[in-house]
């Protein structure tokens, strides 16, 4: 025989259709096995198992991101809502503040017009609008003056005591120089024993002192100074200072007193003016 006519070895492969064909019906009938009779369940579930992790390992870094962007906008929305309770707190303390300094400030000018009256006197409110800026002195301005009837020399006091007088006037304000100036000196005398002796004013608002003091003198810590009304000016009777202290000499012959004064020196903006009632 022949090589050209001798059988083949092999038979010749399946065609391509034939192959899809095949294909096909081994996958309807695998579909229709496991449909009826869950065939492929055991395969399924191995085969879950063996993928699981590949899949945890796939997700993981993008849960990872989400979480973590979840985590700083958050982080971002808490920071802003914390500056706006922050500055929201900052408001409502400045305006309890505020709102605290006026009813402090109404309660202290319901003080002043309940003063008890003055004879011969009459009140002149007004509203410290300017303190000097000089170092030396202690100084202040108030919203009255000529127009309102103020004139020099009056005695100015608030719901406390005295704190100064008047030493100038303009037509719309006048100066007043506070009680603890330098050269301020009003007569005063122990309410307690009538002790006449003159009080004047050491540059520092919370001080007063009695210059020339007896060594004899019956001044004790704790007696409050009141005005004489010796001078002419100050009418009798005004709280003046509280006694601190008594420093003996030790190189002149006369002992002093620190004081501390009753009027709010330095501290409220409200006071009276004690003018003489004009004469009909």
């Amino acid at each position: 025989m022949s090589p050209a006519t001798q059988a083949p070895m092999f038979v010749r492969e399946m065609g391509l259709s034939a192959r899809f064909g095949l294909y096909v019906l081994a996958c309807l009938t695998l579909m229709a096995a496991d449909a009826r009779y869950d065939a492929l369940g055991k395969v399924r579930t191995g085969f879950n198992a063996v993928i699981h992790p590949a899949q945890q390992a796939i997700v993981w870094p993008f849960d990872f991101l989400g979480n973590a962007s979840g985590f700083f906008t958050v982080h971002s929305e808490l920071l802003h809502q914390r500056d706006q309770l922050l500055q929201e707190r900052g408001l409502l303390r400045a305006r309890l503040q505020e709102y605290q300094a006026l009813q402090a400030e109404n309660q202290r000018l319901h003080t002043l017009a309940g003063l008890p009256p003055e004879p011969g006197l009459r009140r002149v409110p007004a509203e410290i609008i300017r303190a000097e800026q000089d170092p030396f002195s202690r100084k202040v301005i108030v919203n009255r003056g000529s127009l309102h009837g103020v004139i020099a020399g009056r005695p100015v006091i608030d719901e406390a005591g005295l704190i100064g007088q008047v030493t100038q006037v303009f037509p719309a304000s006048s100066e007043v120089t506070l009680l603890t100036d330098h050269n301020q000196s009003a007569p005063v005398q122990a309410k307690r024993n009538g002790m006449r002796i003159l009080v004047s004013g050491m540059g520092s608002d919370s001080l007063l002192e009695v210059r020339y003091l007896d060594l004899h003198a019956d001044l004790k810590p704790g007696d409050i100074l009141v005005t004489s009304g010796l001078d002419g000016i100050y009418p009798p009777g005004l709280p003046v200072a509280r006694v601190l202290a008594i420093e003996l000499p030790r190189h002149n012959p006369f002992a002093r007193a620190t004081c501390q004064p009753l009027g709010g020196i330095g501290q409220h903006r409200h006071v009276v003016i004690l003018m003489p009632e004009a004469r009909s």
